[in-house]
């Protein structure tokens, strides 16, 4: 049996540096049971606090909304109230703002849902991530979280570069995410462009064909359509950190 899935939120900090578009990324220490060492935007699982936290989300008609993160009104709140918690808790960063009496209040005009993964069959954890995008301005993001032991900005390209050269290592997602910023020269841009990028639940799913081939695919989680095919196989087991195929 597969195990369960477990919703989850991560958010892709921009801002416009000297050189172009840069983004944050942490790097999570090796003791991590879940992407040990793995560069990773700030994140983590939906708690029952961000259930429980008020919130209003503006910008959208909110059933629509729900639709594009594959979730219901309820635990869309819920995503966005776990993306600024655990922005703040890993990046020093407050997105949103605190009306007077409390209520947390996002505008999804400048904190779109921009991309969607669900993790492989075959993991014993898997988790069920939605990607956020802000726009912030200055070096305010630092490392505030003792589950990474290291972070940086760095441009899109340049990350990609370190990926290739074996110096950076992520997983299939990340990469796929620096990949589509790598299109953009500022952070505006992107967070116009990810508002209106069609979102799906992509899970990377192994097929195996009538003459016995297997191929990858990226199949919708929720309807299991298949998207694309064939596509690249997971480079990075992401429970270990180990690449794909090692013991």
């Amino acid at each position: 049996m597969s195990p369960t899935v477990r919703s989850a939120a991560t958010v892709v900090l921009l801002r416009d540096g000297i050189d172009g578009l840069e983004t944050f990324l942490l790097r999570r220490v090796s003791s991590m049971a879940f992407a040990p060492n793995m560069h990773v935007f700030p994140g983590g699982r939906l708690d029952d606090i961000d259930f429980a936290t008020p919130i209003t989300v503006t910008g959208a008609d909110q059933e629509l909304l729900a639709a594009r993160a594959s979730a219901d009104v309820d635990e869309l709140r819920a995503l966005y109230a776990c993306a600024v918690r655990e922005t703040r808790e890993e990046a020093g960063i407050e997105l949103g703002t605190i009306a007077c009496d409390g209520t947390l209040q996002v505008d999804v005009d400048e904190f779109p849902i921009v991309d969607h993964w669900v993790t492989p069959e075959f993991e014993p954890r898997r988790y069920d991530v939605r990607f956020f995008a802000a726009m912030i301005t200055g070096d305010d993001a630092r490392l505030t979280t003792t589950e990474a032991g290291e972070a940086l900005w760095v441009r899109p390209p340049d990350a990609l570069a370190a990926l290739a050269a074996g110096d950076m290592p992520m997983l299939a997602p990340t990469e796929s995410v620096l990949r589509w910023l790598s299109g953009f020269t500022g952070a505006s841009q992107a967070i116009l462009a990810g508002a209106e990028r069609e979102v799906r639940p992509l899970l990377p799913r192994r097929l195996t064909g009538d003459d016995g081939r297997e191929t990858w695919a990226f199949v919708d989680d929720r309807t299991g359509e298949v998207l694309l095919m064939p596509v690249d196989a997971p480079h990075t087991r992401e429970s270990d950190g180990r690449p794909m195929g090692a013991p």
